[in-house]
């Protein structure tokens, strides 16, 4: 029996569209766009907060996961010949919302849940982390990056803890656009979070989005390797924001893990 490969690229776990109000692109035209790579699968992976001061506002609404639903479940009749498609959420962890996080879940029978978390809370907003925001850059500045990604961590440990979910989403992703160093307690809380994710069995994504700002995905190739010594399963995910980003990076992405591990 030959061996499985590092990482599945045969289908993408974490596509966007139009219904986040920060993405391209119909349900349809990333179902087509996956059909055409060849791909056996595809997972839309939608955003979903709690209790955010942050405008404008860039997840789905009840009203409009009703709406993903029904387009949803309408493109996999459509194209069950031809491609398993799986309606999920990327669950974004706030932990002043827990219980709105719990009721949006439990609202849809969400088929795949990712995690993450975008924002920092100051006291007064919520900063995107992840965002080219120049103002929300300026402000993370001020309090510092250290002080920044240790919420980050904690808040990802924490919410793996408390949040039923299948796979972590680019876990080094936070303040991509301000060049952090993660230092020596990053990395022990890393460390944390994986012994966390081991016991819960939730898979650590292999996030592609990653080249288009480095030369690795998200996370890094270390952590990545880190993660697969300690059984934690590896599931692939290009973020894509337009159709034509869906599974992007993957061949490479593949071919350079098994260069690495």
């Amino acid at each position: 029996m030959p061996d499985l490969p590092l990482l599945d690229i045969t289908g993408d776990h974490h596509v966007h569209t139009r219904f986040c109000n920060h993405a391209t692109g119909e349900m349809e035209e990333y179902v087509l766009a996956a059909i055409q790579k060849g791909l056996c699968s595809l997972t839309f992976l939608e955003h979903l907060e709690g209790g955010l001061k942050y405008a404008p506002r860039i997840w789905l609404t009840p009203e409009v996961f009703e709406e993903y639903f029904a387009q949803g479940e309408q493109l996999q009749e459509q194209y069950k010949e031809q491609i398993t498609i799986r309606l999920g959420a990327e669950v974004g962890y706030n932990p002043g919302a827990i219980d709105e996080l719990f009721a949006l879940l439990d609202a849809f029978p969400f088929a795949h849940r990712g995690l993450s978390c975008h924002f920092y809370f100051d006291g007064n907003e919520h900063l995107n982390m992840l965002s080219r925001r120049k103002d929300h850059i300026r402000k993370m500045a001020k309090h510092g990056t250290e002080r920044i990604l240790d919420a980050y961590f904690v808040n990802l440990i924490q919410g793996c803890q408390q949040i039923p979910c299948d796979k972590l989403c680019h876990l080094d992703a936070a303040l991509r656009h301000n060049a952090p160093v993660l230092t020596a307690h990053h990395h022990s809380l890393i460390e944390e979070l994986f012994v966390v994710m081991l016991a819960k069995n939730i898979a650590l994504e292999v996030n592609t989005s990653g080249y288009e700002l480095r030369p690795h995905p998200y996370p890094a190739f270390a952590f990545i390797d880190k993660a697969r010594q300690l059984g934690i399963p590896l599931i692939p995910g290009s973020d894509a924001h337009k159709p034509e980003q869906v599974g992007r990076f993957f061949a490479r992405a593949a071919e350079e893990l098994g260069e690495f591990c």
